[in-house]
């Protein structure tokens, strides 16, 4: 009796409600249900339904932990720039303003930022880019790769070049899939060059950049293609205005804009559906509290170890506690 009641207080009120009201709450039952139903996993349903639902302000992918690998050279490295940022730390500081967890992994630090792991190497062309990648992708497994790589293969004409750029570029996409299958990866060409002869080396390794994007794109694979080069026609790209003194690295102005560029093709990833949460394998999800942990922990050795000397014979609990840390991150900057 009390259910029936209930039910017919709720029935009374349905019907006082205005018409209006009673269409858009049909339609937001209506479409709850077919992101429900016809998605084939449970986690692409919520992550279906936070992207129909969040602002656009809002965290990317429901707020899932981002685990980011820039990948490229001394470009990627963000060299000759204002604390040799690049734009990685922009992507990063609008990446925690959306409201996500972020953490840059990688083997190498670089830049006057916290969280400033990446893999990237100065004057590394694609082929050694690859054997890099090989000893740390598999540990880490990102969820996102950002790869801006084949200008060293340029500025190195004499013992690389663009022969072999669409074979290589290849060969690392398919690896980072194969090594970290939950990821999502943004590709890019490489930014123009004020040198004649580096220019047409540019031009035909985009050519071969662009051509194994569009391969995965038609293979399915959950890939985009950020387009840096000015000779596409794209607004906000780099021009030679925006290339530094050393006629090979873009001013502050120039990482600006290829940063613009990233944010704009990971907004596409996020509507595409394509991020997922990374594997949990031990790596944080916080770059920036990790790196804040990473800092106690050597401070609490150097104490230690302070005390060690002046009271000789002790065992150092500080390098139990360093042994332990590094045994979690499995040797990887994170």
């Amino acid at each position: 009796m009390h259910l029936q009641s209930r039910l017919s207080a709720l029935h009374m009120r349905w019907k006082q409600l205005p018409n209006l009201h009673k269409v858009l709450a049909v339609f937001a039952l209506l479409l709850f249900l077919i992101v429900i139903f016809i998605q084939p996993t449970p986690e692409t349903a919520r992550t279906s339904w936070n992207r129909l639902t969040q602002s656009e302000n809002g965290p990317l992918a429901g707020g899932i932990p981002l685990r980011v690998m820039f990948i490229g050279a001394s470009m990627t490295l963000g060299e000759h720039s204002t604390g040799e940022v690049g734009y990685r730390k922009q992507i990063r500081d609008w990446l925690v303003s959306r409201g996500n967890p972020v953490n840059y992994v990688g083997q190498n630090r670089y830049g006057d930022f916290k969280d400033n792991d990446v893999q990237a190497f100065g004057a590394q062309p694609i082929k050694p880019t690859l054997d890099r990648l090989k000893e740390v992708v598999p540990q880490v497994q990102p969820n996102l790769f950002l790869i801006n790589a084949g200008s060293s293969d340029c500025f190195q004409l004499d013992h690389w070049g663009p022969a072999y750029v669409l074979q290589s570029m290849r060969e690392l996409v398919d690896f980072l899939f194969e090594a970290s299958p939950r990821a999502t990866v943004v590709m890019s060409t490489i930014i123009t060059s004020p040198w004649d002869g580096t220019e047409r080396c540019v031009k035909s390794a985009n050519a071969q950049i662009r051509q194994v994007a569009a391969d995965l794109i038609r293979e399915g694979k959950p890939v985009v293609m950020a387009e840096m080069h000015f000779d596409q026609g794209m607004p906000g790209r780099v021009e030679r205005a925006d290339i530094g003194p050393d006629d090979m690295h873009p001013t502050d102005k120039g990482y600006f804009k290829m940063g613009d560029i990233f944010i704009e093709k990971i907004l596409e990833v996020e509507r595409n559906g394509w991020l997922k949460r990374p594997v949990d394998n031990g790596v944080p999800a916080d770059g920036d509290a990790a790196r804040d942990a990473e800092d106690v922990i050597r401070e609490q050795e150097e104490r230690v170890k302070e005390k060690q000397e002046a009271e000789p014979g002790k065992t150092l609990p500080g390098r139990r506690i360093r042994r332990a840390f590094r045994a979690r991150h499995a040797s990887v900057l994170v």
